[in-house]
């Protein structure tokens, strides 16, 4: 056994799992042998002494698949590798083993790890700690420096993270450049930072790139360095990684993964190496067709024509509301959309408000008087911007109980923020969401044709996200509303605010019931209208037979109308 003394001196701040260029080891020729076989040998270095933690067992040492050997070869042998490849194949593990192979193995190399998030930098990095921690400490160079973002080793190497900026890696030599999910890192932010740091790691003889990345649409830098790969003289070194060469991935493995993801779209970007075409609209054409067909005039138009009502409210019924904020200045608008979900088979739009003039503040107290007409619905809304003092409003002032809180992790929801915030991530799984109800079970009746239009222009731009079309008069206003309520159908959600009686083949709500009925409260319209004639078509008062006809007959007497004479 290799032995050393224990004065603190020879560990890092006292851990003993961090020997310092001072710990002096005693070999055994077993040793002797394993550290010059994991010196030569990559995969016997991984298999041997690289950790990892898996969810259902904890640390252990990794057991690489067919795939997972043949791509670390492939980084062994080449300098500039470009590595597409399926959703949870275990390429970031690969990246990290051969960072931490060749920092332990080779004096002075600089290897620096770039993600378009610290947080994600930080994650990948903690990876390459803790398997560093579990070597065998007569294996590892000791340390010098030992941080959360960076450490330097006695053989004069480093491992450090940054994220993608123009300046990241400018001035810095660096031996070995990993790049993990370029294709989802913006343009305007990794353009500058690879023509900074480009030019310092092909100037080398020696210096490596590894790329890595699942597909993010065609117009992007991973897109034309896959692409190039291969079939050009660029340099690089394609690998590809498909979801069936992971070991107990079969056939079933993905009929259950569309099921769970709830698209076979979805399955196709994350999971098929598919490079989906930017340009393309969220609705399916023949579908945008019949919607148009199926536009039709609402029965009320209110509020200077901002809103506009297709149905009466009904209480044996069940509503959600999606809302997109707006500042009501130019075409900044806010937007509530308002979908009738009794039958999740035929979804319907029954209402739609749209101001491009109304402030935030008074938006505020406008969407409690429409959420109060629906029956005190379920409302996710986008709190980005402005958008947080709708939402906080509603929730701390007005006291407006079915507000929804959507988060990509549903199971760790910080209460202090409530509504949806937008960006990639939310917006592309929104994006999904509703184009499985949309195009794949074609459950939703659209009938106003603004929404129609903006879905038609709401499309897949060159970085992966989802907006309108650049354009004069082009906006998405009407459309992040619309996918807001259709998130709540989403499962996380629905199985939260919702008791889920029956679900569909594919794992999505097909009956539910709803968990609020004590606070439906169908309230007097009236108040939000200063004036409505005994000619204007003006909506009841009450829902169903309330056996108040002094009431009743007293607002006719003011001039009130009513629907079918119900009264």
């Amino acid at each position: 056994m290799a032995k050393s003394t224990s004065s603190s001196k020879k560990y890092y701040l006292g851990n003993t799992n961090l020997p310092t260029d001072q710990a002096k080891f005693e070999y055994t020729p077993e040793m002797v042998a394993d550290l010059k076989k994991a010196k030569r040998n990559l995969l016997y270095f991984a298999e041997r002494f690289f950790y990892i933690v898996n969810l259902d067992t904890g640390r252990q040492t990794i057991a690489l698949h067919r795939c997972q050997k043949r791509a670390l070869r492939n980084m062994r042998d080449n300098r500039f590798v470009i590595m597409l490849a399926s959703r949870q194949c275990g390429k970031t593990t690969m990246m990290t083993i051969y960072a931490l192979w060749n920092a332990c193995f080779n004096k002075d190399q600089r290897v620096l790890i770039v993600a378009n998030k610290e947080g994600t930098a930080i994650e990948i990095f903690q990876r390459i700690r803790l398997a560093y921690e579990e070597l065998p400490n007569w294996l590892k160079p000791g340390v010098k420096e030992y941080g959360k973002t960076s450490m330097v080793l006695a053989n004069g190497s480093r491992v450090g993270i940054s994220t993608t900026t123009g300046t990241a890696a400018r001035g810095q030599s660096v031996n070995c450049l990993i790049l993990d999910e370029l294709a989802f890192i913006e343009p305007n932010l990794v353009e500058p930072f690879w023509n900074s740091v480009y030019p310092i790691i092909s100037s080398s003889k020696k210096s490596k790139i590894f790329i890595a990345s699942t597909p993010n649409g065609t117009e992007n830098l991973f897109y034309r360095l896959y692409s190039g790969a291969g079939v050009s003289e660029n340099g690089w070194s394609p690998e590809r990684i498909d979801w069936w060469e992971v070991p107990g991935r079969d056939d079933k493995w993905r009929m259950d993964t569309v099921r769970t993801m709830g698209s076979e779209e979805v399955f196709r970007q994350e999971f098929g190496n598919e490079f989906l075409e930017s340009g393309e609209s969220i609705i399916n054409e023949d579908l945008l067709e019949r919607l148009y067909t199926g536009n039709s005039e609402p029965e009320h138009i209110l509020d200077d024509g901002d809103y506009k009502i297709w149905e009466i409210p009904n209480p044996d019924n069940t509503y959600v509301v999606g809302v997109d904020v707006g500042e009501g200045v130019d075409q900044a608008a806010s937007c509530a959309q308002i979908l009738d979900i009794t039958d999740l088979t035929h979804i319907k739009q029954v209402a739609v408000f749209h101001s491009n003039t109304i402030s935030p503040y008074n938006f505020t107290a406008k969407l409690h008087e429409i959420l109060l007409h629906w029956g005190s619905p379920l409302a996710l809304i986008e709190r980005n911007n402005c958008g947080a003092q709708v939402v906080d409003n509603l929730r701390n002032q007005i006291n407006y109980e079915n507000l929804v809180t959507y988060m990509p992790n549903m199971k760790k929801i910080d209460p202090n923020r409530t509504g949806v915030l937008a960006h990639t991530n939310t917006k592309y799984k929104g994006v999904m969401n509703m184009r499985y109800w949309v195009n794949e079970l074609g459950a939703i009746v659209i009938r106003d044709s603004n929404t129609v239009h903006e879905l038609k222009n709401f499309v897949r731009m060159p970085n992966g996200t989802w907006r309108a079309r650049d354009g004069e008069n082009l906006w998405d206003d009407r459309v992040m509303a619309l996918i807001w309520a259709l998130m709540i159908l989403e499962s996380s959600l629905t199985e939260r605010y919702f008791e889920v009686v029956k679900y569909d083949d594919n794992g999505k709500p097909l009956i539910i019931k709803s968990l609020y009925e004590d606070f439906k409260q169908f309230m007097n319209p009236l108040p939000m209208y200063d004036s409505i004639g005994a000619d204007s078509n003006a909506l009841p008062v009450s829902f169903g037979d309330t056996g108040q006809s002094d009431d009743i007959n007293e607002l006719l007497d003011m001039g009130w109308q009513f629907p079918n004479d119900k009264y």
